[in-house]
């Protein structure tokens, strides 16, 4: 072998062992994709959008800041313009939505693959054309992917209630790229109709999993058979005022977590989540103190009125997100309350005979106080559990009960029922005696 050739074979060699390097390298740093999470509602969407900020200064011909926040700072104008000028929606006929930035910041990944942890994250409102509709439109995004010709975004719809779809577990719906800047989106397979109903079933499911909001409602109760006197539960309330004290108990938690829950999805009310968790966990000590010793009297309205005003806020978390669009946020709030409205009545429907059928035993006062007693115990466990961090030695046992089984549910309505045949057939055997009784004297 010649002089040449060997030369000619170490330089393929060299020129193999430094591509599989750069290929390593290229591995070993990843290019981080953008994200579009897209909002569906009736009269807008909303978008948010997750730029790489590595990738960004690449497509903008710019070395990375070493100081990004006030970079952003400095070029908000010019980033809203190229992004203006990089991004759209279209109606079905070919018509461009109106959008409109609504915020801009940075925000720290954590994927130690990137060679770049900070994003741009834009937050964007789209208003359809006249006579246009959200259900069917196309998405054009070529920003950056103009330039940086490996960059990807992914397109996720992540809140459409009329698919089922509340953002808990967004849809992939398409992956844009070089030479496929464009996705056709076609919402129509839902409706309004379904939407209810899916929200229907969420309220109904928040009620059945918040062991916490049901043990409020049924320590209050607890006491709704009895009438206060002078500092002391007693027995003989007549069945009418039972009833009506029931009634109003649930109408005044009802107003209150409405009116808290309507607040707080408008967002006109946020704090912070430990202070809400909290709140209802004390609403059960106090609720049981109540069933203790009247101390407000016969007034569990006031309490039902005011802690419905803290449960509503952690009410509220379940439709978080969905205030971008009037109509989908006054649709969403109208099913959600009738379903938790249907569960608390299911609930009350199941355990109010049977708390009726204690109250008349000879032991009420000891089935109250050890009831009242289990429900403090688990109040005090959740409070000390979300405001200082401690273990719930409790949570095994609470975690079989939300939702409850199906046998426990069972085994209450065939007693409530058991107890309800039975007072109908005391009642209509006591009437149909009470017809053929004459006045008797007894024998001297």
């Amino acid at each position: 072998m010649s002089l040449a050739e060997r030369w000619l074979r170490c330089l393929c060699c060299w020129i193999c062992l430094s591509l599989g390097g750069l290929a390593g390298l290229a591995q070993a740093h990843d290019v981080p994709p953008s994200t579009l999470m897209l909002d569906l509602g009736r009269s807008g969407i909303q978008l948010d959008m997750d730029v790489p900020l590595s990738e960004l200064v690449a497509a903008l011909g710019q070395p990375l800041p070493e100081a990004p926040e006030p970079w952003v700072l400095s070029q908000h104008e010019r980033l809203q313009r190229y992004f203006e000028a990089h991004w759209g929606l279209r109606s079905s006929d070919g018509r461009p939505y109106e959008i409109e930035l609504v915020e801009m910041h940075l925000k720290a990944h954590d994927n130690p693959r990137w060679r770049s942890q900070l994003g741009l994250q834009m937050r964007w409102m789209a208003r359809p054309p006249e006579g246009a509709s959200t259900t069917v439109f196309s998405l054009d995004f070529n920003a950056v992917i103009e330039r940086v010709l490996n960059h990807e975004a992914l397109v996720y719809v992540r809140r459409d209630v009329r698919n089922g779809l509340l953002g808990d577990k967004p849809l992939l719906v398409g992956e844009l790229g070089f030479g496929s800047t464009q996705l056709r989106l076609d919402s129509g397979a839902g409706s309004w109709w379904q939407a209810l109903w899916l929200l229907f079933r969420h309220g109904m499911g928040h009620i059945a999993e918040g062991t916490d909001h049901l043990l409020f409602l049924l320590a209050l109760l607890l006491c709704a058979p009895l009438r206060a006197s002078q500092g002391r539960w007693l027995p003989g309330k007549p069945l009418r005022a039972t009833l009506g004290s029931v009634v109003a108990i649930i109408s005044a938690f009802t107003a209150g977590h409405s009116v808290s829950l309507a607040l707080a999805s408008l967002g006109w009310v946020n704090l912070p989540a430990v202070w809400i968790e909290s709140g209802v966990a004390a609403s059960i000590l106090v609720s049981c103190s109540q069933a203790w010793r009247p101390w407000l009297g016969s007034s569990q309205v006031v309490l039902a009125g005011f802690f419905g005003l803290v449960h509503g806020l952690a009410f509220a978390e379940a439709l978080r997100g969905l205030d971008f669009d009037g109509v989908t946020l006054a649709v969403s709030l109208l099913a959600f309350n009738l379903g938790i409205e249907t569960m608390q009545l299911g609930v009350m429907a199941l355990t109010l005979p049977l708390m009726l059928f204690a109250s008349e035993r000879r032991h009420a006062s000891a089935y109250r106080l050890s009831l009242a007693g289990v429900a403090a115990a688990c109040a005090l466990a959740w409070l000390l559990e979300r405001s200082l961090g401690w273990t719930n030695p409790l949570q095994g046992g609470l975690a079989l009960l939300a939702p409850p089984p199906t046998w426990l549910t069972c085994v209450l309505g065939l007693a409530s029922l058991a107890w309800v045949g039975q007072r109908a057939w005391l009642h209509r055997r006591d009437g149909q005696c009470g017809g053929g009784l004459t006045a008797q004297s007894k024998p001297g």
